[in-house]
């Protein structure tokens, strides 16, 4: 089985006295998700998910923690995948959230903030709902 590893973001805002989520929803679907993508040769997981939220949001972000790993598998073109995705918990920092690079409308066709307590009915993606749930104890804290 091969193996694929990527890294994510969880980037959060405070906007009207609550806190909003950004996510994305990729090309050709109907469901949103995490900005994530691989980890380019010589970056650290850290650093390949500050990319990721810029290039998939139109975001800048501070990190506030470290939310450790999910994992899954999928099939793509008859091959089963075990990914492994590093997520991180980051402030949002500057930016227009879906301002991206011509470019990458070929994976995201819209980037937008959702309140973060509709993120565990809107995220479609079970680890991913399981990783907001954790970044939700971070923000939380002691």
């Amino acid at each position: 089985m091969r193996r694929e590893v990527s890294a994510g973001g969880v980037v959060v805002r405070e906007h009207e006295g609550s806190l909003e989520l950004a996510v994305i929803r990729p090309r050709g679907r109907r469901v949103w998700a995490l900005p994530k993508g691989h980890i380019d040769e010589g970056e650290t997981a850290e650093q390949a998910a500050i990319r990721e939220v810029r290039e998939e949001t139109g975001l800048s972000v501070t990190l506030e923690a470290d939310l450790g790993p999910i994992h899954y598998s999928y099939h793509f073109r008859g091959e089963r995948i075990f990914k492994s995705v590093h997520f991180f918990l980051f402030r949002f920092h500057a930016g227009d959230i879906d301002r991206l690079e011509e470019a990458m409308r070929e994976e995201v066709d819209e980037a937008r903030w959702i309140p973060l307590a509709d993120a565990a009915h809107q995220l479609a993606y079970r680890g991913e709902r399981e990783v907001v749930a954790r970044a939700l104890t971070q923000l939380k804290g002691p």
